[in-house]
């Protein structure tokens, strides 16, 4: 570490940052380097963790609140996947999202618990208008822009030339655009300095211009080092960051870097940097555009005095708030307000002291469901907590001596107890048949107390440390609710894409999508006294009677992981005999409840379907899009991809 600021009392010191795709070198790289190198300069550590909270150098250790003051998330392609407080970052336009999936990636945004802003009035509005009728949530406070610790070069107009760097998507997908035609022009002059990868899906993306100079390391310094050698820098928005007013880093290296920035016409920049850059406005014609650079480029040469002033004008206003170090050190010492402010939103005024009896379901001996279930319950910050271990009641000696050895190393501040249930109903000559889980739970029900609530945990689950607070908070906030529901994060193995799952449809059980058990959390007392002459006899749809008549409330917050790949409970049953049982017993509770995923109305474009299939049919026969396909199937997975598919032709 090369510095140390006074950090607020109890700071760890430590934050870590998601790399959604540790296989290959994206722009995110840059930044985390650059995020590296700010929080040493303040004396804190920063490291990276992949998509699940686990150490990128040491997968066997997981991020949690005793080891991170808080983890950032730079991508909306995957929810939060780890417990500990989670930060988002809003650096991306809001068309971004249409096009990878507008419900599912903003979706993923409010999982986290909090989100840090670039000063982007669409970005940060998208998430304003999300939360504005939540209790769990409050909009952007914090600024963290995809910048550099601080100046790292004084004004300097370098050789004169002009700076650029891209990957030139153009000649990967075979179009052209106006940039294209933009650089070309200026390539003719022997001005401009191209940097960038060298070969990009196959494709030698800068073939054929004789100012391509080589591809920079992102190691978040030698950018910088390049465009301060240039002297000047062209700094291009695509539309969509224009139209949300978000500019893309080469802004803020360019300027860190000491050169005189060249720029479009994007909000953002003349919003904060006014008259310290150059501008051209890419609306007029190629030949304009070009024109304009070059007079830009002439005029930086003929006042020289002039052109310095306007660098040491823009690295002021650098300085006054778009440095990493800046923002981290206001991020840090506004935490801990921040957090409380949050907390109070969340509890709204009431104490935190609902009863909560968690029944922690174990039919089958697993050390690793064992463990599990220990560490829900010892994660957990609500206070009042009573935890039962349901086992077996035909578990061997030694599986129940591992129990009891694993039991009395724990340590919590609840209190935990072992319950013996039959999940099996034995037969002739030993063979025994699987009861219905509802028979077990209606079992288990007796005796719990009416003035708090119960919760069944599957052994597929794993639950954030807050997730008893934030439902039992809720029952706390609403005297007249009977049963609330967190939403939950379905997780396929190992891939880095995973899904939010709010739809709560009791008409039909998808192994492949489970409602879960542990997201919901049900008032004793609201329990129908005649619950036994319909719980015993179901086993996939036990959580429809008990929620009853009164549909669960759905709340944003996503603090329950299940594994769906893990299917529970599992084996022979009849959804039509348990559909007629809850049917004769609580109608209602076939009512279809989607949360916070909203139904859009469809939007009819003739003969869209017809010129997209054309279009598809043209993509086909060129390789190039062919490649750049399955490079995407394989870093962001078919359901991603077939969203995208399914979208373009509805």
């Amino acid at each position: 570490m090369t510095g140390a600021a006074v950090l607020p009392p109890g700071a760890i010191g430590r934050f870590a940052v998601v790399k959604l795709w540790p296989e290959i070198k994206t722009a995110e790289d840059e930044c985390i380097a650059r995020l590296k190198i700010a929080a040493a300069a303040i004396g804190v550590e920063c490291f990276e963790v992949n998509a699940d909270g686990s150490h990128l150098n040491a997968p066997e250790l997981r991020v949690s609140p005793e080891t991170v003051d808080f983890v950032l998330h730079l991508h909306y392609d995957t929810p939060k996947l780890y417990d500990a407080f989670s930060l988002v970052a809003l650096w991306n336009p809001t068309q971004f999202y249409h096009e990878w999936g507008y419900q599912r990636t903003s979706r993923n945004l409010i999982t986290h618990d909090d989100f840090v802003s670039c000063n982007s009035r669409a970005a940060d509005d998208h998430v304003a208008r999300m939360v504005h009728n939540v209790g769990t949530h409050l909009p952007a406070a914090f600024h963290l822009y995809h910048s550099l610790d601080q100046v790292v070069h004084g004004p300097s107009l370098g050789d004169g030339k002009l700076f650029y760097a891209g990957i030139n998507w153009e000649a990967v997908t075979g179009g052209q655009s106006r940039h294209q035609e933009v650089l070309k022009r200026l390539d003719q002059t022997g001005a401009l300095r191209i940097y960038g990868p060298t070969i990009f899906q196959g494709v030698k993306v800068w073939d054929g211009y004789q100012g391509y100079v080589r591809e920079i390391p992102f190691d978040g310094i030698s950018m910088v080092h390049e465009i301060h050698k240039a002297g000047l820098a062209l700094v291009l928005s695509s539309q969509a960051h224009k139209d949300s007013e978000l500019m893309s880093n080469r802004l803020f290296e360019s300027v860190a870097a000491g050169a005189l920035v060249i720029c479009d016409e994007n909000p953002f920049a003349k919003r904060f940097f006014g008259d310290s850059l150059l501008y051209i406005d890419s609306r007029n014609s190629v030949e304009q555009i070009a024109a304009d650079i070059q007079a830009h480029m002439a005029w930086a040469a003929a006042q020289p005095e002039a052109a310095l002033a306007m660098i040491a004008k823009a690295q002021a206003i650098f300085d006054g708030g778009f440095s990493l170090r800046g923002n981290l050190l206001d991020l840090y010492h506004g935490l801990p307000a921040r957090r409380q402010a949050l907390d109070a939103r969340q509890r709204d005024g009431k104490p935190d002291a609902m009863p909560v009896t968690m029944f922690l379901l174990m039919p089958t001996f697993a050390l690793s469901v064992l463990d599990r279930h220990l560490q829900n319950v010892a994660a957990q910050t609500h206070d009042a907590i009573d935890a039962v271990l349901v086992i077996a009641s035909d578990l061997t000696t030694e599986d129940k001596a591992e129990i009891e050895q694993r039991l009395a190393a724990f340590t919590s501040h609840a209190r935990l107890v072992v319950r013996e249930a039959s999940f099996e109903r034995s037969g002739l000559h030993g063979v025994a048949t699987r009861r219905p889980l509802g028979a077990v739970m209606n079992e288990l029900l007796e005796g719990v107390p009416t003035d708090g609530a119960f919760m069944f945990v599957a052994p597929n689950e794993t639950l954030f440390s807050n997730h008893v607070r934030v439902v039992a908070n809720a029952l706390v906030q609403d005297p007249t609710l009977d049963s609330v529901a967190a939403s939950v994060i379905l997780q396929y193995g190992t891939s880095p894409i995973h899904g939010i799952h709010d739809i709560i449809d009791f008409t039909h059980i998808d192994s492949r999508q489970p409602h879960g058990f542990a997201r919901f959390l049900f008032r004793s007392a609201g329990i129908d006294s005649q619950i036994g002459i319909a719980l015993p006899y179901l086993d996939r749809k036990v959580m429809a009677v008990l929620s009853g008549a009164q549909p669960p409330k759905q709340l944003v917050p996503s603090t329950v992981v299940i594994d769906a790949l893990q299917e529970f409970p599992s084996g022979p049953w009849s959804e039509a005999q348990e559909n007629a049982v809850l049917a004769d017993f609580c109608p209602p509770v076939f009512r279809r409840q989607t949360g916070f995923i909203a139904l859009l109305p469809g939007i009819h474009v003739p003969q869209t379907r017809t010129r997209l299939l054309v279009r598809v049919v043209r993509k086909l026969m060129n390789r190039r899009w062919v490649i750049g396909q399955f490079r995407a199937l394989r870093q962001r997975g078919l359901a991603a991809r077939l969203q995208v598919l399914k979208r373009k032709l509805s």
